[in-house]
């Protein structure tokens, strides 16, 4: 009678089996425009004379002035490239800002607009580090 539970116990242990669960992180297509080099120049630019780590922090994870970037969560659009190149051209107005400052456009210094697109690059990457990107 005592091994007649045993097949029972296996049966139980199915269950448990089943919810393990792949941890490798999923393939996301990096977009287009999104490229080693726009990255590296908007790292530059971020870090520099755009002055956004002065509000995001040099990780861009966040200050008590610019929310985090880095988590893949966003408050104020999608985290697309499109949504977040809006976001650096357009800014974001104080009165919506999760801080209450604002985030102005193009920078704190103007960016031309590829260097808009070379910032957004660069966030779009620490945004989405998390990711596995899947290279073109």
């Amino acid at each position: 009678m005592r091994f007649a539970a045993l097949p029972l116990l296996l049966l139980a242990a199915l269950p448990l089996q089943a919810q393990i669960r792949d941890t490798t992180p999923p393939k996301l297509k990096r977009p287009t425009p999104v490229t080693d080099s726009a990255i590296a120049r908007g790292r530059e630019l971020f870090h520099g004379s755009a002055n956004c780590a002065a509000c995001h922090g040099v990780e861009g994870v966040g200050t008590d002035s610019g929310a985090p970037l880095a988590q893949g969560v966003w408050l104020h659009g999608d985290d697309t490239y499109e949504g977040i190149l809006s976001r650096v051209l357009h800014g974001i107005p104080g009165s919506v800002s999760t801080r209450g400052t604002t985030m102005p456009m193009r920078g704190w210094s103007p960016l031309s607009d590829q260097e808009v697109r070379d910032v957004a690059a660069y966030v779009w990457s620490i945004s989405h580090a998390w990711l596995k990107p899947e290279h073109r």
